[in-house]
C-alpha cells in the first residue's frame, strides 16, 4: 500500500511512445540514440533494447558508467566534457565506445594529451538555445577544435551535436516548427561545408517537441529525444502529447483539507515534484491533479492546479464540490510539470501493474 509520495509508471502507455518514436526514426532512416536522462533506469532500457536501440545518450559520466555495467556499449554523453573526471572518462572509454562533447579548446587539449583509448568528439553547435555550444557561424572555433582533434591518434571527430532545447518554451506548434527547421539548416549546412574532409560526418539533433510537429527530418542523420516516453504537463499543454500519452505520475497522499480557501494540501513537495512551474491558463503551476482514467477523453484534461510548493507540501486549489469528496489520507495523483527532473528525485517506480522498477542513483554505478 502507498503511504509516502511514489512515482508511478503506466508501463503500457511509455511503451506506446517508445514504439512511436521507433517507427519516427524508422521512417526517416534516422538513427535513434535515446536520452536515457529521462528514466535512468536499466530495466527501462531493456524496452528500448528489444525494439532494436542499442545506442543510448546520458547526462553525466556515472549514468554512462551505470548503463555500461547493463551492456550499453555506445553511449553519447551529451553535455560539455567536464575535465576534473578526465580519470573516469579514460577507463570508460577502455570498456565501450564512448561519445564526448566539445566546445571549448582547453577541453580538447587536454583531452588530445590524455586520453589513451579512441573516443568519438561531437563539436556542440549552439543554433539558438544559448546554453552551450560554438555558435554555427564561428567558423575559427570550429576549425581550430577540428584541427586539434585531427593530429590526436586517439580523438575521432564524430561530427556536429545540437539540442534544440528552446522548443519546450515555444508558445506554440509554429514556433517549434522554426526552431527545429532553422536548427537543422545551421546544422546541414556545418555537414555539407565540413564532410568533403571528414567523410563520416553526422549530425545529431532531438528534442520532443519537434518529434511531434517538424514534418521534415531529411538531412539528420540521428535522433535523441527523452521525455517522449513518459511526456508531462509541460509537454500536454503544448499540444505535444495528449492526456492518454502521459505515462508517469506522483501518487500523493492528502494530508490537509481547507474548505474555507477552497484548497487542500498534499504530502508531496519541492523534494518530489521538483519545482519546476509553468504558466497555464493564466496562473504559475507546479503541477495538476489528475482526474479520470487515460481513456476518459484524449485532449481533455480534467482536475486541478499544485498552485505552492514548499520541501515536503504541496498546495492544490480545487473546488467546494471536489473537496467535499475527499478525506484526509486519499492519495491523489499529480502530473508534473516536468517528468525528467521529476523522475530524478526518486530511487524507484512502481508500475500500474504494482511491480517496482529500480534505477540509476549516483551512488549506484
Amino acid at each position: 500500500m502507498i503511504k509516502t509520495p511514489t512515482l508511478l509508471l503506466n508501463k503500457s502507455i511509455a511503451e506506446k511512445n517508445i514504439n512511436k518514436m521507433v517507427n519516427l526514426c524508422a521512417n526517416w532512416g534516422l538513427a535513434f540514440r535515446p536520452h536515457f536522462k529521462t528514466h535512468q533506469s536499466a530495466e527501462i532500457a531493456e524496452w528500448f533494447r528489444k525494439k532494436g536501440v542499442n545506442k543510448c545518450t546520458v547526462s553525466s559520466i556515472d549514468m554512462a558508467q551505470y548503463f555500461a555495467n547493463h551492456g550499453w556499449e555506445d553511449i553519447t554523453i551529451a553535455i560539455p566534457v567536464n575535465i576534473l573526471e578526465i580519470d573516469k572518462i579514460i577507463e570508460l572509454s577502455k570498456i565501450i565506445k564512448l561519445n564526448l562533447l566539445v566546445d571549448q579548446l582547453e577541453t580538447c587539449q587536454i583531452l588530445s594529451r590524455k586520453v589513451i583509448q579512441p573516443i568519438s568528439l561531437f563539436i556542440e553547435i549552439d543554433t539558438g538555445y544559448a546554453r552551450s555550444g560554438i555558435a554555427y557561424s564561428q567558423d575559427e572555433q570550429i576549425d581550430t577544435l577540428l584541427h586539434i582533434i585531427k593530429k590526436s591518434p586517439k580523438l575521432q571527430f564524430a561530427g556536429f551535436l545540437s539540442h534544440t532545447g528552446n522548443s519546450y518554451s515555444a508558445e506554440n506548434a509554429k514556433m517549434v516548427v522554426q526552431l527545429f527547421e532553422q536548427a537543422k539548416r545551421k546544422m546541414i549546412a556545418l555537414k555539407n561545408k565540413y564532410t568533403p574532409h571528414y567523410k563520416n560526418t553526422i549530425i545529431s539533433l532531438g528534442d520532443t517537441p519537434s518529434s511531434t510537429y517538424a514534418t521534415n527530418f531529411s538531412g539528420i542523420d540521428e535522433w535523441r529525444p527523452g521525455n517522449f516516453i513518459f511526456y508531462d504537463m509541460m509537454q500536454f499543454a503544448q499540444g505535444v502529447c495528449r492526456f492518454d500519452e502521459i505515462a508517469l505520475t506522483v501518487r500523493c497522499p492528502i494530508i490537509g483539507i481547507y474548505p474555507q480557501r477552497q484548497e487542500f494540501v498534499i504530502y508531496g513537495g519541492g523534494v518530489h515534484l521538483s519545482k519546476e512551474s509553468m504558466n497555464f491558463k493564466g496562473r504559475k503551476i507546479f503541477g495538476w491533479v489528475k482526474i479520470g482514467k487515460e481513456d476518459e477523453g484524449v485532449n481533455k484534461l480534467n482536475g486541478f492546479p499544485v498552485i505552492s510548493l514548499s520541501q515536503e507540501h504541496g498546495i492544490i486549489a480545487a473546488s467546494s464540490e471536489f473537496l467535499s469528496q475527499l478525506k484526509v489520507g486519499d492519495l491523489i495523483d499529480i502530473i508534473p510539470i516536468h517528468s525528467c527532473m521529476t523522475a530524478d528525485l526518486f530511487p524507484q517506480y512502481k508500475t500500474n501493474n504494482n511491480d517496482t522498477i529500480s534505477k540509476y542513483r549516483s551512488n549506484s554505478t
